[in-house]
């Protein structure tokens, strides 16, 4: 074989190579994103009205992936909140969901970390969960924030689970099936509380409809909190809605204890060009009979959008107890929080902010 052979020979080897090489494995990408969210904001809890410059949850934070061996793909996020405003109020890092896991377009994703439970995360197709600032009521009707009070045996369903494992199906039939595991890593003789829960989520395009149950194991040292969603979402040209419901209960060992919630969200969203008007209606049923802790809230909205990046908003919410609800907002960093709200007290927030997406 001639010299200029043999160097065409290494040259279509090496060609070769690299060619199988890029089929295998996709080059890794790693994306920087956020959002700040800061506001202005004239809030009473009841009994005094302050004007406070408020931060909605904040954050960032950087994700990758990287494929290889077919349609399979390695995946991570590390994404953490932060307080432009009052930068002690900055949260730990990796406090939000922060992962490490792999894809698959065929199988389904797998995930370990700190990340959403599927009950949290069920949303109707995005039309649920809308209104910024403190107009925002899923926390606090449907995952029972308002219901809550200190030292009760009544708590919220709100889970960023951490030490959680993570199955995200495909989608198929337009469903997307989640489901989680949590072990109890404080696990003790008397106490053993590993959490479990799952959602099934049909979404067309137009409509929506999902379902999720979560469920914290009983001790007989301590109650649990089980709870089930369901979700109903809509989108029609410039008009989009919801309507959510919830069940909580905290399967206390002793029947006396026991204490269950049953709770309704309702949302409107209509865009305008670059505003949109938002509207909710939540309420919150009594914990156990003639416990007078049953809440509504109540919120408008209107957003402009300067570009799609940055968002001009302003908005009122309200909440009204019971004479003995403590419902608070859960909106903001540093808004009062439980049992700062008397009892029998109603909240109101007027909120101007700004929100930078990147």
């Amino acid at each position: 074989m001639t010299m200029t052979a043999q160097k065409t020979a290494m040259a279509l080897a090496t060609g070769l190579l690299l060619a199988s090489s890029a089929i295998a494995q996709t080059a890794p990408t790693v994306t920087l994103y956020g959002r700040i969210d800061l506001g202005l904001e004239s809030v009473n809890d009841g009994t005094l009205t302050k004007t406070m410059l408020q931060n909605y949850a904040s954050r960032i934070g950087f994700k990758g992936e990287r494929g290889f061996s077919g349609d399979l793909a390695g995946v991570f996020q590390v994404e953490t909140g932060v307080a432009p405003d009052d930068t002690s109020q900055s949260k730990a890092f990796a406090n939000r969901n922060s992962f490490v896991g792999l894809k698959s377009k065929s199988m389904g994703t797998f995930l370990v970390g700190t990340y959403d439970s599927p009950l949290k995360s069920l949303d109707a197709g995005g039309y649920a969960g809308t209104l910024y600032g403190e107009g925002e009521a899923m926390e606090v009707i449907i995952h029972g924030k308002g219901t809550r009070t200190a030292g009760s045996n009544f708590d919220n369903v709100h889970t960023r689970q951490t030490n959680n494992l993570v199955y995200l199906s495909p989608k198929f039939a337009d469903m997307v099936v989640k489901a989680s595991y949590a072990p109890d890593e404080g696990q003790t003789a008397t106490t053993n509380q590993p959490l479990y829960a799952a959602s099934l989520e049909w979404n067309n395009g137009t409509y929506n409809a999902g379902i999720a149950t979560q469920s914290k194991a009983v001790s007989t040292a301590a109650f649990g909190m089980t709870a089930t969603k369901f979700s109903l979402g809509a989108k029609m040209d410039a008009l989009s809605g919801a309507i959510v419901f919830s069940t909580l209960e905290n399967q206390a060992p002793i029947a006396t204890n026991v204490r269950k919630t049953t709770n309704t969200l309702f949302v409107v969203n209509y865009v305008d060009g670059a505003m949109t008007y938002k509207f909710n209606y939540g309420m919150s049923g009594e914990s156990a009979s003639n416990a007078a802790d049953d809440l509504t809230m109540m919120a408008l909205e209107a957003a402009y959008a300067l570009d799609k990046q940055t968002i001009l908003y302003g908005g009122y919410a309200q909440i009204t107890n019971n004479t003995k609800a403590r419902g608070t907002f859960v909106g903001a960093d540093n808004f009062p929080s439980i049992p700062a709200t008397a009892a029998g007290s109603d909240p109101t927030a007027i909120t101007f902010g700004l929100r930078y997406n990147f």
